[in-house]
This record gives structure tokens, sequence and C-alpha cells, in this order.
């Protein structure tokens, strides 16, 4: 309980309640950059969406208008392992967001200042190893808790965008590839080294992995539609071909799980 009376609530008050729908994972590496500036875009707004870190700065959800879609609070959320979001200038859009918010339990020192939020503990296994029965999320980085979270949930497509696992030219973060004038600041240091970044890479690959069976017995599809994605785990299609299949009501990837 913090000080202003504060408590966060679990994130299992959220487990099946989007039972049988797709959702939209975004990442925020280099290839969220081209599906953003996609005219399809807009679209996958009238599906679940689950923002991780700083690809925030691309959501409609500070009261935006979007032509063509239904931005619907009840089905955006914001995910994050990492507690030095904090320090970055776009946490506060994370804080203004009309959306649901989810921390790892490692953030339940700062909860005054997360009013609203809600929070998962980390699987009790290692990175590589998922037990079906327990309710926590895959830790080792955020996108990995932002798949998990989707399964929980019960969707049933899960499409990755921004879920690069690499860098492009090395640039790591969609961000970078903007103006500099636009790039978000941050108030101390707030992002590890290119060579602890890589190795966290090849930590997630395990737990990618590892999600990739976990999806398998839950009827799960995971697909990935991140240009230039270095992630080999997911079955793989360029995020324009998606669209326009999802549109059509073509059959996207029979036999792919």
């Amino acid at each position: 309980m913090g000080t202003d009376g504060v408590r966060l609530n679990t994130y299992e008050v959220l487990l099946d309640k989007h039972k049988g729908q797709r959702a939209f994972v975004c990442g925020a590496g280099p290839s969220l950059y081209d599906a953003n500036c996609s005219f399809w875009w807009r679209e996958i707004f009238n599906d679940v969406v689950i923002s991780v870190n700083s690809s925030i700065m691309t959501m409609p959800w500070q009261g935006q208008k979007l032509l063509g879609c239904n931005v619907d609070p009840d089905r955006c959320y914001w995910i994050s392992n990492d507690a030095l979001c904090r320090r970055w200038d776009w946490w506060e859009l994370v804080k203004h967001s009309n959306c649901t918010k989810v921390v790892r339990d490692s953030w339940l020192k700062y909860e005054d200042e997360l009013d609203g939020f809600l929070y998962f503990s980390p699987r009790p296994t290692s990175e590589g190893v998922i037990n079906p029965a327990d309710k926590g999320l895959a830790y080792c980085s955020s996108v990995p808790s932002a798949i998990d979270l989707a399964i929980q949930m019960g969707c049933t497509l899960i499409i990755l965008l921004g879920v690069d696992n690499g860098f492009r030219n090395g640039y790591s973060h969609f961000w970078q590839l903007w103006d500099k004038k636009d790039h978000p600041a941050a108030s101390r240091p707030a992002q590890g080294p290119l060579e602890q970044q890589e190795r966290v890479f090849k930590i997630n690959e395990g737990a990618y992995e590892a999600i990739r069976r976990f999806a398998r017995t839950k009827g799960v599809r995971i697909v990935n539609c991140s240009l230039l994605t270095q992630l080999h785990e997911f079955a793989y299609i360029e995020f324009h071909a998606f669209m326009s299949r999802l549109r059509k009501g073509e059959e996207l990837w029979p036999g792919v799980l």
C-alpha cells in the first residue's frame, strides 16, 4: 500500500478477457517505423493492441481520432518489464493514455506513481520453460511478456509488429529513424549499451521458443509481420500482405501454428 492508498491489482483480472480475438503486439524495434508509416496502420486498432515500452509514442490513445477504425480503450494495453521507462519523457504518455497498463511486480516499489496499473509476477521457471498451469508471464524482456499476456487473455491470433530482436544499421528502436528533433529524451541513462542489448536478444530466443510451444498447446497462432526481423521462431508474413488478406477474409496461414 502506498502513502496515498494506491494498491495495484494483479493482471489476472484480464485472463480470457479477449477469448478468440486477434491481438497486435507492438514492440519498439526499427520495423515498427515501417508499420507505423503504412496506410494499414490505423486498422490494427480495430483489434486488441498491446504496446510495449516506447511504442506508446505511436499509439492514438490520448484522445486522437483515426478515420476508419474504432479505438476502444477496452482493447488497448501497454506493458513493460523495465522500470527505467520512468526516466524517459514518453513516460508521461503512458500515464495519461487511455489504456490498461501492466507492469512487472518489481515495479511495486513505485506504486504511488502507478494509480490504476496492474502488475504481473514473472514465471518461476527459467526463460526457456513455460508451465502452462502457472499464471505468471514470461519475464526476460517486455515483448515476451506482451505475447504471453495476449495468450493469457485468450487471444487466438497474435500478430507481431516491431519485434526485430536485432539491430537495423546500428539502430535498435523505431524512433531512431525519426528526425532527431522528435527523439525522446531521458532524464538519466535509461538504455544499456549495444553489447547488453545483444545479450538480451540472445536470451529472448529461448523465451520465444518456449512461447511458441506454449501457444501451440493453446491452439494460438503467432505470426511476425516485422520487416527485416531476425526472429525466426514464428511464421513470417509481410504486414501489407497480412492486412490485405485480413480485409478480404482470405485464409491466412493454413496449418501454421
